[in-house]
């Protein structure tokens, strides 16, 4: 999945619920979510406003150069 965005849950020791509830899902959906990689739009939003991180950054993949 996305390295950063697992990285800042880890950071702020975030539950898949509080994760899935950030973007106002369930556990269930989220989990399919992580694992797919796909989030909407909005979803990636509410990510970056929650972490107070650009969108390059939360949804950089590997080998993506994005530091900050």
């Amino acid at each position: 999945m996305y390295p950063n965005l697992l990285g800042q849950k880890a950071i702020h020791n975030l539950t898949d619920d509080d994760m899935a509830s950030i973007i106002g899902i369930s556990r269930t959906a989220y989990q399919s979510k992580k694992k797919s990689g796909r989030f909407t739009p909005e979803e990636c939003r509410k990510y970056c406003d929650y972490f107070g991180k650009s969108f390059q950054y939360l949804f950089a993949k590997d080998g993506d150069d994005f530091a900050s």
